[in-house]
């Protein structure tokens, strides 16, 4: 019983997420054209990306109903593995940094540490993006996320960040002629000053 609820719980997520894109398009699909924009570019690949995850699921319950899974992990398939190849039970006691594929136990608590981190840069990138626009929030979060995430130099993490905003402003502004959310206090601060 309990296998089939994880089984399902995947879907049954998808396909919330599934029907509030659906409902989020078909409401846009009434706006006027300039309103409806935003909707559809952040709706109708959500649904292509909802569609093809229940496609992966459907296709993994198949696949999981004519075969048994595997649940070793890479480090005892390949002592498995060699174990076969020489003939005797083998024991890897090495660290786990040498080993491609196998890293080392997280514990829970670090898990949720890195999954609150996730959600604390989407969400901040979200509250970026509607405080500030997109033009101020898009080169904050890259700059942020490049060099204290991925550990990359200050050079290269602004360097990335200012020119993924000025590609993107090429791209939205001058191709497609929309016009992005320029954030509420950027509004503000911009009407003090006159601009």
């Amino acid at each position: 019983m309990k296998s089939s609820i994880v089984k399902y719980s995947n879907s049954f997520m998808t396909l919330v997420m599934l029907a509030l894109f659906v409902t989020l398009v078909g409401l846009a699909s009434g706006y006027p054209p300039g309103a409806r924009f935003m909707p559809f570019v952040v709706g109708i690949p959500a649904i292509v990306l909802c569609l093809l995850q229940l496609a992966l699921d459907a296709r993994q319950r198949r696949r999981g109903e004519t075969e048994v899974s595997d649940t070793r992990s890479a480090k005892e398939k390949a002592e498995e593995k060699v174990s076969r190849m020489a003939g005797r039970r083998v024991d890897f006691q090495i660290s786990h940094e040498f080993m491609p594929g196998v890293g080392p136990e997280i514990s829970p608590q670090e898990m949720v540490r890195r999954e609150m981190m996730q959600w604390g840069y989407f969400l901040g990138f979200i509250a970026g993006i509607i405080l500030f626009g997109f033009w101020v929030a898009i080169p904050v979060f890259l700059v942020a996320f490049l060099r204290f995430q991925a550990k990359a130099g200050w050079l290269f993490s602004l360097g990335l960040g200012m020119g993924a905003s000025l590609l993107m402003s090429f791209v939205f502004e001058r191709l497609f002629r929309v016009v992005l959310h320029t954030g509420f206090i950027t509004d503000y601060v911009l009407g003090l000053f006159g601009g």
